[in-house]
């Protein structure tokens, strides 16, 4: 949180839209469509005299020149809009394709026992992320608790006790059942 002016700012969100940053695309379009109707309204103005002819001269001028300033005017608003819209899509985007790279890179590495790394602090999908975190360190969590049984039951072998080696290998067929995924 910032502190503008003595008020805190906070981020305002609406089922994952950034509302503040809405705004201030709203606001710089704003401003650009302001600054572009008085630029055209002062070329299009001439000195104003007292005279009939300076008025009609006036209107003449104001009448000849209104269609291209309005249609130049119209095409730089337009493309600074493109441009401000297009921004804040890749904006946007990158706010939900970084932790959709991140899922993915976390996935390659959990197979080979590389713990998950989290998403960056303003991205969206942190849920998930925070989800895929738990899942895959219970997961790791399950796999050594069958290596542990596994050690286990190995011993027992090794030792030739049969009195508790049935009992480890029904804990080890308990483990394995739980980690089935495919039904």
């Amino acid at each position: 949180m910032a502190h503008f002016f003595g008020m805190t700012e906070q981020i305002v969100q609406v089922k994952g839209i950034d509302l503040k940053l809405v705004s201030r695309f709203a606001l710089y379009t704003s401003i650009v469509a302001v600054v572009m109707l008085v630029l055209s309204v002062l070329f299009l103005t001439d000195k104003m005299g007292t005279s009939y002819a300076e008025i009609i001269y006036a209107h003449s001028f104001t009448q000849k020149h209104l269609k291209p300033v309005l249609l130049i005017s119209g095409l730089c608003l337009l493309s600074f809009i493109a441009f401000i819209t297009w921004l804040f899509t890749i904006y946007s985007t990158f706010r939900i394709a970084g932790p959709l790279y991140r899922f993915s890179r976390n996935l390659e590495q959990a197979a080979e026992g590389i713990p998950p790394i989290g998403v960056r602090k303003d991205d969206a999908l942190q849920d998930v992320s925070d989800q895929l975190k738990q899942s895959v360190g219970s997961l790791h969590n399950h796999y050594r608790a069958i290596d542990k049984q596994i050690n286990e039951l190995l011993y027992q072998i090794d030792i030739k006790d049969e009195s508790s080696l049935d009992n480890n290998l029904a804990k080890l067929k308990e483990l394995l059942e739980k980690a089935r995924i495919d039904g």
